[in-house]
């Protein structure tokens, strides 16, 4: 294969019974059923909010089953708790939300290879478990599999973005942006990983943001959400408030990518609906 087509969906965050977002979600099938890229990658938060709501489950797993073409998943925040170490969300990762998330929608990382690239999904929430058994096993999976790729060019998707300004940055006191990425020694961890196994790409969502550059050979893409766009416009921001998602198409000598959608999705503002609860 010389060229592999992949989409990335990120933060659909839908609901059962529910109106939000399931616009936007719906114009971005359509367009995938159209389009019909080799693979579609939905990156985590995709239930509306409460990692325990199995009707949520339910219905973002249907809502996903509808697509014409393959699809992988990987757990957000909303999904399966928040991380241990650096999480905000009273809720925490755990076996049994994980094992409620594999249920829905399948494992919880993966790995394959295509168009001569390897390609990873891992499990951001496990990272910073706090001795886990089950971060551990996914620490011994990922350095096992990207061996595995034997010198190919590689490209990771997880959840939360590695970092905000800096790989060096420490932690934040500040719980609202210590949540907003992997926790630093997690980070130091998979950055090696990646230096040494020649990982070009990593693909996050989480932010709600749209951001794209490279540092130290590898090139670091935040997806936006399909959903909406989240904090006021006087909030801190490190990317773009957009709404979309991402479409990938890799060879042998490298990738291209494109944000799509900003210009026929609903760009919804989550902040609103924030207010209108406080005056309820």
């Amino acid at each position: 294969m010389d060229e592999y087509r992949l989409v990335q969906v990120a933060d659909i965050h839908l609901g059962a019974g529910q109106e939000l977002h399931l616009d936007n979600w719906l114009k971005v099938a359509r367009w995938i059923a159209r389009e019909r890229p080799h693979l579609v990658v939905a990156n985590g938060d995709l239930v509306l909010g409460d990692p325990d709501a199995d009707a949520d489950h339910a219905f973002a797993r249907e809502q996903i089953g509808k697509l014409p073409v393959p699809w992988r998943c990987l757990p957000g925040n909303h999904d399966i708790g928040d991380n241990i170490v650096s999480g905000k969300m009273p809720q925490r990762v755990s076996d049994a939300r994980r094992a409620r998330f594999a249920s829905h929608f399948g494992d919880e990382r993966w790995a394959f290879e295509a168009a001569g690239w390897g390609f990873v999904g891992i499990n951001s929430q496990l990272l910073g478990s706090n001795g886990q058994s089950a971060e551990a096993a996914q620490w011994d999976w990922l350095a096992h599999t990207l061996t595995g790729f034997s010198g190919k060019p590689a490209a990771l998707f997880l959840h939360k973005p590695l970092f905000l300004d800096h790989p060096s940055e420490p932690d934040y006191e500040d719980l609202a942006l210590r949540q907003s990425c992997i926790d630093s020694g997690s980070r130091q961890r998979l950055l090696d990983l990646c230096k040494r196994h020649r990982v070009r790409l990593v693909s996050s969502g989480h932010k709600h943001q749209t951001r794209a550059f490279a540092l130290d050979g590898i090139y670091y893409i935040w997806a936006p959400s399909t959903a909406c766009v989240n904090s006021p416009p006087t909030a801190l921001h490190w990317g773009m408030r957009e709404v979309g998602f991402v479409d990938y198409r890799f060879r042998p000598d490298g990738f291209d990518h494109r944000i799509v959608g900003a210009d026929f999705l609903f760009r919804h503002e989550s902040y609103m609906r924030k207010y209108g609860a406080a005056g309820e």
